[in-house]
């Protein structure tokens, strides 16, 4: 065969592939993208939304669980602060006890003292008084035995008298009428003597009667000032141990009424602090949320002047993002959660993000807040417009 009969099939396959190249130049290039606008470090990958959605769950769940433990040990905190006042009064109160047992035993113990004391020195007393009355027996016996002695002295002198006295008259030589009457007389004036000295002890008699009675008088006035005295100290210790179980029952209410109220006032500043705590806790919440509403709000309005909607986008398209970023805002990577069933749909909205190139919002927002809630973002891009 000649060269000419492959000119034609050669024009035609030709023809037919300049067709296929015309029609594939829309699709390559709704295809292209500007290297430029694509992070060197960004990396896409595909993510179960189910999957993310329980782990957020999770992580809720625990955010509560700490929570919960927190309220917990506070009032396990609480009731031990009580408990440990409560034994506190209690130690308090034993001790008060025990010193006022110590104390009712050493005024026991004094008010025995002074008894033993007092029947001491009335034992002392006692042996004085037998051993003064033994003595002034002993002296009455003396006494009666001088006088015994000193009357049969006198009898003597008297006897020698009247025998000198009627020998002088024998030795006169009288005659026996006037011998008789002298010896008489020499009788007579012995009587005389003997009568005042009869006088004289009935005189020691009274006197030493009248010492006894004195002494007895002297020793029953002791007596009684004694009896007086000792009753005046068992009223005086009855009016002081009255008096120290007063001031103990006044000091052991006093105590009880300062605990009650400290109880009290402790009990109302905890709920306080827990009242203010709360409204902490819920005034930051609701913050968070205000702040996570605004810069969700702030993403879409981001997103909706970078992205392109695509000819190919239809009614009932989805395409789900998730996006990591840096607290500084700058995009880390970009994942397709849930494909739109176009390809050219879901590149648009994987470009809408990467033109962003970085959200600067993020860098003003609590990096707490920020790592728990905004560092990991959705997006759901739809034709009718995108939704956070």
């Amino acid at each position: 065969m000649g060269i000419r009969s492959y000119i034609l099939p050669t024009a035609l396959a030709l023809l037919v592939h300049v067709a296929i190249a015309l029609l594939l130049i829309p699709h390559w290039i709704g295809d292209w993208e500007d290297p430029r606008q694509t992070p060197r470090h960004i990396q896409a990958t595909m993510v179960d939304l189910n999957s993310l959605a329980q782990v957020k769950a999770n992580e809720q769940q625990i955010a509560e669980q700490k929570r919960e433990a927190a309220q917990k040990k506070a009032e396990q905190e609480r009731l031990a602060a009580e408990q440990e006042a409560k034994e506190k009064a209690e130690e308090e109160q034993r001790l008060e006890d025990q010193r006022q047992k110590e104390q009712e035993a050493q005024a026991a113990a004094e008010q025995k003292k002074a008894e033993q004391a007092l029947k001491e020195k009335q034992a002392a007393e006692q042996k004085a008084k037998e051993e003064a009355k033994a003595l002034a027996e002993k002296q009455a016996k003396e006494e009666s035995e001088k006088q015994r002695l000193k009357e049969l002295e006198q009898a003597k002198i008297k006897k020698q008298a009247v025998d000198a006295c009627v020998a002088q008259v024998k030795e006169a030589k009288l005659d026996s009428q006037t011998e008789k009457s002298l010896i008489e007389g020499c009788a007579t004036k012995m009587d005389a003597t003997k009568e005042a000295l009869a006088k004289a002890k009935a005189e020691q008699k009274q006197k030493a009667l009248a010492d006894a009675a004195k002494q007895k008088a002297a020793e029953d006035a002791k007596q009684k000032a004694a009896a007086d005295q000792k009753k005046a100290a068992q009223e005086k210790a009855e009016r002081e141990k009255r008096l120290a179980q007063q001031k103990a029952d006044a000091e052991k209410k006093r105590k009880a009424e300062e605990a009650k109220r400290i109880a009290e006032e402790k009990a109302v500043a905890e709920a306080k602090q827990k009242a203010a705590a709360e409204e902490r806790r819920q005034a930051a919440r609701e913050a968070a949320e205000k702040t996570v509403a605004d810069f969700g709000s702030y993403v879409v309005s981001e997103l909706n002047k970078s992205w392109i909607r695509p000819a190919t986008a239809r009614s009932g398209m989805q395409a789900v993002l998730e996006v990591r970023l840096f607290p500084s805002g700058e995009i880390d990577s970009v994942s397709i959660l849930k494909s739109s069933g176009d390809a050219g749909f879901d590149r648009s909205a994987e470009n809408a993000v990467y033109k962003v190139e970085r959200f600067s919002l993020a860098s003003q927002i609590d990096p707490v807040l920020f790592d728990r809630e905004l560092r990991l973002i959705r997006v759901t891009f739809r034709p009718e417009g995108l939704r956070w």
